[in-house]
């Protein structure tokens, strides 16, 4: 990933390069060019001049003397010749018509002498017809080639240096950059293969709110829920252990003690077989639940709109059956729509749980449930008639395999456990109020979503 990175910055900086280059050679383009202007709009006002300078047929030489003075300083050789192509001025003849001391002067300033090259011929006109031919070439003046080669030279090293300096600022930053964007990439990587060796302790810690941030917060929730079944997994193969000790333990013995003719009564022992046989079955029945509800925990919460109203006894009528077997009734007290947007499978299952932990300690009254609003959550209360919860033990009855009551050889305590667990996925709250001998209530609060 960091060599990716800087493989990316790295092409940047050579497309920067190319650019420099390109904008080194339009800019000595542009100097080429603009030179090129400067030098034709010279000739074009010492053309005019020259021109202006023809009068009745005859050529005014004071205003050619003027004009090629004037070309001289530009840098421009002139001579100008007449329609017979003879020649009527140049700079030679200005130049030795000079006193000898003025003439010195400007032969070192222009290197007359010295100036060869091709003459570039212009034809002159006056009022429609050619009077004449301009002849010009520009002067092999040292000190404008040399200030052009400056130029030039001053230019390019500019460019050579300021590159350099973005050049090697870039490589810098693009190192830096690379190090710094993919360190949370490598933090990630590392705690993935710490996960792979079984550390679900691992968390990965970022500030960042881009991509990464929500890369990292996804990967923290994957870990906390590895971390959370792999604990699930360790306590219920615990629990699983320790609850199939015991019915084997006793049918071991019962069958050892009928072999060994300790048991003389051979119904009364079968019948002992039996029941933790009985009881080792409820025990896998209660597993698969157990199962079943574990796929839930770490499943997405499917939510969907229902009315309490039509939920809670549609639940309730399909429980009625075995409420009457005991002659129990069991009731919805509340008849008012409530629309809330819940996992209706996974509320279903808590329901059914406490319902299910009220009747079998419930041996007269029923059971009644209440719904409403608590600020901004709802609730469902489940409250029964039953011999009620010791207080000491209220807060070990959402323990897995818990059982308050040895005596009950049909339930695994798992129940209420599954209730507590699915609770929790749902984001919601459970509590417990319980009188010895009167009843208890168990409170369901989950999220209000608001119609």
């Amino acid at each position: 990933m960091k060599t990716k990175i800087f493989l990316a910055f790295f092409t940047v900086i050579l497309t920067a390069l190319l650019s420099n280059f390109i904008f080194e050679w339009l800019i000595m383009r542009d100097f080429e060019n603009y030179i090129s202007g400067v030098k034709e709009d010279q000739l074009y006002w010492i053309t005019v001049s020259a021109e202006s300078s023809y009068e009745s047929g005859k050529w005014n030489l004071d205003i050619l003397s003027e004009t090629i003075h004037w070309a001289m300083i530009m840098g421009i050789d002139i001579k100008i010749l007449d329609l017979s192509g003879n020649e009527i001025i140049s700079s030679h003849k200005i130049m030795e018509s000079l006193p000898h001391v003025m003439k010195n002067g400007m032969e070192g300033l222009f290197h007359l002498h010295t100036t060869t090259g091709i003459f570039q011929e212009y034809p002159l006109y006056r009022r429609g017809k050619i009077i004449g031919t301009l002849s010009s070439r520009p002067f092999q003046k040292k000190e404008i080639a040399e200030k052009e080669a400056v130029f030039k030279k001053r230019t390019r090293n500019f460019l050579l240096i300021s590159f350099l300096i973005a050049g090697i600022g870039s490589l810098i930053i693009a190192l830096l950059l690379s190090q710094y964007l993919s360190k949370p990439i490598r933090n990630l990587k590392m705690a993935a293969e710490k996960i792979e060796h079984g550390d679900f302790s691992v968390r990965t810690l970022t500030k960042a709110h881009d991509e990464v941030g929500k890369l990292s917060d996804v990967f923290n929730k994957m870990a906390e829920s590895l971390q959370k079944e792999e604990k699930l997994r360790k306590q219920l193969m615990s629990n699983i252990a320790h609850e199939l000790r015991t019915p084997l333990t006793i049918i071991k013995t019962q069958v050892e003690a009928l072999a060994d003719g300790v048991i003389t009564d051979k119904e009364k022992g079968l019948e002992n077989i039996d029941g933790e046989i009985g009881r080792l079955i409820n025990l896998v029945k209660g597993i698969e639940d157990v199962t079943i509800a574990e796929a839930s925990f770490f499943s997405r919460l499917e939510e969907t709109e229902i009315n309490l109203k039509e939920f809670l006894p549609g639940v309730t009528a399909e429980l009625l059956p075995l409420f009457r077997d005991k002659n129990l009734h069991i009731e919805v007290l509340d008849d008012k729509d409530l629309f809330v947007t819940v996992d209706v499978e996974k509320l279903e299952i808590i329901i059914r749980n406490i319902i299910a932990n009220s009747l079998k300690f419930t041996e007269k009254g029923g059971v009644s449930i209440h719904y409403g609003i608590d600020i901004n959550r709802f609730f469902i209360e489940i409250r029964d008639t039953g011999k009620g919860i010791p207080e000491n033990k209220i807060p070990f009855i959402f323990n897995r395999f818990y059982r308050g009551d040895k005596t009950d050889s049909h339930g695994l305590g798992l129940g209420l456990a599954i209730v507590k667990e699915l609770i929790n996925v749902m984001h919601g709250e459970i509590q417990v109020k319980s009188m010895v001998g009167e009843g208890t209530s168990f409170s369901i609060f989950l999220p209000l979503s608001k119609r």
